[in-house]
């Protein structure tokens, strides 16, 4: 077993520039492209800041992290992965998954500190995710910085990298480059929707009169109109306030509306609300925000960064092998929606019925099986009081399921005696209000259309009978 190892480096103090424009963010790019990832680290903590975002990857990240999760053994690694999955979430806890995860997706790179601690005889790895502006490439090597601005090369089994767009010039397919231009304009929306209402929008005042000193203290009374709207205007003068459109504000609207849009697509795959509308069922599909390839694509990357790195030298260092580090798999197939399965196993139901009316030689069991509905085996969809099996009487199965139609049909033509029955019961006082309105109701009752709507249902019923009987001795 190897020994214990502690990463003593300590992070750097985080970046973070007041302001930002289109020339700052080509600069970014220009620096970027010389392996230095502080300035593109920089630029995606600012862009952190903007709610759109922050949500948005939170639901993209958080959606891979509530699905269900398994440790996947490793051939004759069985021992292994249950060893692990006890102590899962506490060595590699969703929080640091989700800071890791973000900076990966936002700048290419997510830079974990690794420590070792022995526990129970065992190596157990301890995750530090650091802000990836740490880190810069040269001569084709990363480089990480610390706290006192030096640089070292990445020590096995010290360091955590993540680059879930691959390993060559990670930084060029991060989420910065596409949310930068949008997040810039919502910025400049924000600030000129608030100067303008911070300013009246933007009024401009227009006086006419006699000129000299009144004229002087006027002019100034209105340069401070913004912080004192009183106002009582000398004798002769006259003042026209101008002031653009009612309408100004809607072009800085629109800007913030495509711009969160813009930031939403580019990050789910798709224009969905981060909001969850709708049941329980629609609550516990949440992950369905985000497109399934990105979704499984997450996945996949982020089980092969963890198992290559972090559970591999664990194996290796406790059990002898890297190859019996078990997968971390995480489920990206979406629930199943009980409803639409019960509408779908309902038409079936009445298909089925179909085909026993008309007589088909239809192999159940296949067509069930195909629909994933279990059947004792043995057993029939349908049994005659008989024993005979229905195929053998398909007059009687027809007959019978047009009888239980006619039923069904019967009842709901039949005027219902007990309709409003309950509540003028409530509304009754005593035993004898009770008893008076049973009786009314009774001599209110109509048997004669009761008659004549079971005369005509007994009379169709027959000739069902009749025709099934027909129709199995002819076979």
């Amino acid at each position: 077993m190897a020994k214990v190892k502690v990463n003593t480096y300590q992070e750097p103090r985080g970046w973070l520039r007041a302001e930002w424009t289109p020339a700052e963010v080509r600069t970014v790019w220009a620096i970027a492209q010389q392996g230095d990832m502080r300035p593109v680290a920089e630029l995606a903590r600012a862009i952190l800041g903007d709610e759109r975002a922050q949500g948005v990857l939170s639901v993209r990240v958080r959606a891979l992290l509530g699905l269900p999760f398994t440790l996947e053994p490793a051939p004759g690694g069985e021992r292994w992965a249950k060893l692990l999955e006890e102590r899962w979430w506490s060595l590699f806890p969703e929080e640091a998954l989700h800071d890791l995860m973000v900076w990966a997706l936002l700048t290419g790179v997510g830079l974990a500190a690794l420590s070792w601690v022995e526990e129970d005889g065992l190596l157990w790895p301890k995750l530090d995710v650091w802000n990836p502006g740490a880190l810069v490439m040269r001569d084709g090597a990363w480089r990480v910085r610390d706290a006192t601005g030096q640089e070292h090369l990445l020590e096995r089994g010290m360091w955590l990298l993540y680059t879930p767009y691959g390993p060559k010039r990670p930084w060029e397919k991060g989420l910065w480059r596409t949310l930068a231009l949008p997040w810039l304009v919502k910025l400049d929306a924000i600030r000129y929707w608030a100067r303008d209402n911070e300013v009246g929008a933007l009024r401009v005042a227009y006086t006419d009169g006699p000129t000299g000193e009144t004229g002087k203290e006027l002019a100034q009374l209105l340069a401070d109109l913004g912080g004192d709207t009183g106002l009582v205007l000398p004798e002769g003068w006259r003042l026209d306030v101008l002031s653009p459109s009612a309408e100004v504000w809607r072009s800085k609207a629109e800007a913030i509306a495509w711009a969160d849009r813009a930031m939403t697509i580019a990050i789910l795959g798709q224009n969905l609300t981060t909001d969850v509308q709708g049941g329980s069922y629609a609550a516990a599909r949440v992950h369905e925000a985000v497109r399934v390839d990105l979704l499984e694509v997450d996945v996949e990357t982020l089980a092969t960064g963890l198992r290559n790195v972090v559970l591999a030298l664990w194996a290796e260092w406790n059990a002898g092998d890297p190859a019996l580090a078990p997968w971390p798999r995480w489920d990206p197939r979406p629930p199943e929606d009980l409803a639409a399965r019960a509408e779908t196993l309902q038409r079936l139901a009445q298909a089925v019925a179909t085909f026993a009316q008309a007589g088909a030689n239809v192999d159940l069991d296949a067509l069930l099986e195909e629909y994933g509905v279990p059947v004792r085996k043995g057993q029939g969809l349908v049994r005659l009081a008989s024993g005979d099996p229905p195929q053998e009487a398909p007059g009687f199965v027809q007959g019978q399921l047009y009888a239980d139609a006619l039923a069904d049909r019967l009842l709901s033509r039949l005027p219902d005696p007990l309709a409003g029955l309950e509540a003028e019961l409530a509304q009754a006082q005593s035993y004898e209000e009770v008893r008076a309105l049973l009786m009314r109701r009774f001599r209110e009752a109509s048997p004669e259309e009761v008659a004549a709507l079971t005369e005509r249902a007994l009379a169709l019923a027959g000739l069902a009978g009749r025709y099934s009987v027909i129709r199995d001795v002819e076979r």
